[in-house]
């Protein structure tokens, strides 16, 4: 997808590099294990900025806590499924809803798992079936740890974003067990951890 920066976009990728820079910030531990580049299953990072009335999120999850396996699919059904969540990180409704629905989205980075479908010829079916579980054995050793999803979510939006945001990740994605979130919103910066049962972002 072709897209233009705008001078304000700039400015909010700008910001963002400044969440790099948090780490003499007090983060919580889900959050440092991040920074120390940790692959935890059930965790995934947010990080947030918010810029007048533009908003740039980035997503970063193990696949596994979106497709339930981090190797290639081995059946029609984990292929589809591979392919339904592709499609719905395409689009924002998952994370938050309509919260944003005024808003102008474009996704600059996405970054999927390379693992694809294993499509087996009836020729070629039983000798699959003989290695199935030790090459996929084999390939979830090798590929596991470095299994994610990255998205790069732009809203140019009509008026000043909301002063809080409800996450409705967690009602698509049972896997994802705690978001750590990472913000800047004006002059202001944060840390937050948020749970099913506590999914509000809120920016104090």
């Amino acid at each position: 997808m072709k897209y233009t920066m705008t001078p304000a976009n700039k400015r909010l990728l700008a910001a963002s590099g400044i969440l790099l820079g948090l780490t003499a910030m007090p983060l919580q531990k889900s959050v440092i294990a991040q920074e120390l580049g940790s692959h935890v299953h059930g965790l995934t990072e947010l990080n947030l900025v918010i810029t007048n009335q533009n908003v740039q999120i980035e997503f970063i999850s193990p696949a596994i806590n979106l497709l339930g396996f981090e190797r290639a699919s081995n059946s029609p059904e984990e292929n589809k499924l591979f392919n339904e969540v592709l499609e719905d990180l395409q689009a924002a409704e998952w994370l938050l809803s309509d919260q944003l629905e005024d808003c102008q989205m474009s996704t600059p980075v996405f970054e999927a798992p390379e693992f694809g479908s294993h499509e087996m010829s009836e020729g070629h079916e039983e000798h699959e079936h003989e290695h199935d579980e030790h090459e996929h054995e084999d390939h979830e050793h090798e590929t596991g740890d470095h299994a994610d999803f990255r998205v790069q979510y732009l809203f140019d939006c009509r008026s000043a974003p909301p002063s809080n945001f409800t996450v409705t990740a967690f009602d698509r994605f049972v896997g994802i067990e705690e978001i750590s979130v990472r913000w800047i919103v004006g002059r202001q910066q944060g840390v937050s951890n948020l749970t099913p049962s506590n999914a509000t972002l809120s920016f104090d």
